[in-house]
């Protein structure tokens, strides 16, 4: 009997500060579309086009994605600049954001997140095991590769898009079968291309866990 396909939808953040190139977007954009040498095979859905890292298209972006294609589960991902590895994070707070500006120079006031998510909790975690996922990631991997779990996704534009996506499905009553993965700054000629074999891990090792 054939093994019905695992949809995971990936977005990757376009430019942000003073990074112009995003590592995030180079590795979602050049993912495949399916993983069919894997059990259970594996459907790949991704943006057209890069996620502005701005907190009020990040509000309205990610809901609609996620109810446009319906995905067993959705991977966020953006660069951490500051690190040298790979990490998917564990879950994110609902408030906060009002403290760095975003692209637009915008932030999320503390009124804004009020009327957001007032009744929303406070933190929100991922649905998916990160010790085993990172524990089968790493197999994937091999040991010349750091990546890691981490708690730590921060209270700019990743904390608030990790979520924004959790809290759509925790109000959907769904597992919560969302991650949001940082990866390390990649400017180095062949770093993309291992980046994109790092995240093909990820992606079967999630899939294998659902």
């Amino acid at each position: 009997m054939e093994a019905e396909k695992v949809k995971v939808l990936l977005t990757g953040f376009g430019p942000f500060l003073d990074v112009k190139v995003n590592p995030a977007w180079e590795i979602v954009s050049r993912l495949p579309s399916t993983l069919d040498n894997t059990y259970p095979p594996i459907e790949i859905v991704t943006q057209q086009e890069p996620l502005n890292a701005a907190y009020h298209d990040i509000a309205a972006t990610i809901p609609t994605l996620i109810e446009q294609h319906n995905p067993d589960v959705v991977i966020l991902v953006g660069c951490a600049m500051e690190r040298t590895y790979f990490a998917v994070e564990k879950g994110a707070f609902r408030d906060g954001y009002h403290q760095f500006p975003d692209v637009a120079r915008k932030v999320i006031t503390k009124a804004e997140s009020k009327k957001l998510w007032s009744k929303s909790p406070d933190r929100l975690d991922s649905g998916i095991d990160i010790e085993s996922v990172v524990a089968g990631w790493k197999s994937k991997v091999g040991k010349a590769v750091d990546v890691r779990g981490s708690n730590d996704v921060g209270e700019y534009v990743c904390g608030f898009a990790y979520y924004v996506g959790l809290e759509h499905e925790w109000k959907l009553g769904k597992p919560r079968n969302v991650l949001f993965y940082h990866v390390p700054p990649l400017d180095e000629h062949g770093k993309t291309d291992k980046g994109n074999e790092v995240t093909i891990g990820l992606i079967k090792t999630v899939a294998e866990h659902l």
